[in-house]
């Protein structure tokens, strides 16, 4: 977790088998290994204690030089309602007042906003690693924030998500290793509460009856809320801050119920899960205080 993304490297060895790759991709890339030649690893061969002194030397060496890279700015890393790109068609009296670009104005440090909002419409995690070390480690922020599970959590018609709860704790726990590994403050924010009617009306529009689907998991807002408790487990785990957005938002609401929520006016009423800019305005005074701590 601490090496650079070899995806796509190309290793020059020939002696590598298929069961090494990856490994041997891993430190070629970020130059702890060299190989004995420009075409043999070495695959078999015996290391001296010397050699092995000298790898674990470069790889104290890597981990020194991640750590000590000049940082600056903040990133907020997640889908759409990171991206807020519903708002040029729902909120466009509101465009520049997204919860990114408060927070932003603070700690972004100069950083133009689609540097600092790497949000996407959506992505869930397995496409958010996909491009986590271009759009979030290569820009070398102070801080990031990473908000995801919607789109992981939501169901495929044979009932299974998009993605399970073992592998979405695992790629969270991977993105915050590779943060941490940098001394990158990381901020971990759960998903919104869901307007279920909205929701199933606006897929049953476009000939999906997802209500069945979701019966079994006690409705669509309370299996996205068991991917929130992922987020809260590994914000305990890995003691990193986190801005229960769900939480925040189902209080200040008066319930977790559908008319609280349509009554709050925080979530939108086309999708029943994106943010309003009253939502957005309450989240970015969260995260701020997290990151003025």
């Amino acid at each position: 977790d601490y090496f650079h993304n070899s995806d796509g490297l190309k290793i020059p060895f020939t002696d590598v088998s298929s069961r090494y790759e990856e490994a041997v991709r891993v430190l070629y890339g970020s130059e702890i290994i060299k190989g004995i030649n420009n075409t043999k690893y070495g695959t078999s061969a015996n290391i001296t204690r010397g050699k092995m002194a000298l790898f674990i030397h470069r790889i104290y060496e890597y981990q020194q030089m991640i750590k000590n890279e000049a940082k600056s700015g903040f990133v907020a890393f997640g889908d759409s309602n990171t991206s807020g790109s519903y708002f040029g068609a729902q909120f466009p009296e509101s465009l520049g007042k997204k919860w990114t670009d408060q927070v932003a104005a603070v700690y972004g440090d100069g950083l133009e906003q689609d540097v600092y909002n790497a949000g996407f419409s959506g992505d869930q995690t397995k496409e958010g690693m996909a491009r986590f070390q271009e759009e979030v480690l290569d820009v070398k922020p102070q801080s990031v924030t990473i908000m995801f599970g919607i789109n992981d959590a939501l169901l495929k018609d044979n009932g299974q998500p998009q993605i399970s709860k073992e592998e979405f704790k695992d790629n969270l726990m991977n993105m915050v290793a590779k943060l941490r590994a940098r001394e990158i403050r990381v901020v971990l924010m759960t998903n919104t509460p869901v307007v279920e009617k909205t929701y199933y009306d606006l897929v049953l529009k476009n000939g999906r009856n997802i209500t069945p689907l979701y019966t079994s998991k006690s409705g669509l807002r309370n299996w996205i809320n068991s991917y929130n408790d992922i987020i809260r487990q590994v914000a305990k785990e890995q003691a990193v801050p986190l801005v229960d957005t769900h939480n925040i938002l189902v209080e200040k609401a008066g319930g977790a119920t559908d008319s609280a929520l349509i009554k709050s006016g925080f979530l939108d009423n086309l999708t029943g899960i994106h943010m309003t800019p009253k939502a957005n305005d309450v989240i970015a005074i969260e995260v701020k205080e997290v990151l003025a701590k």
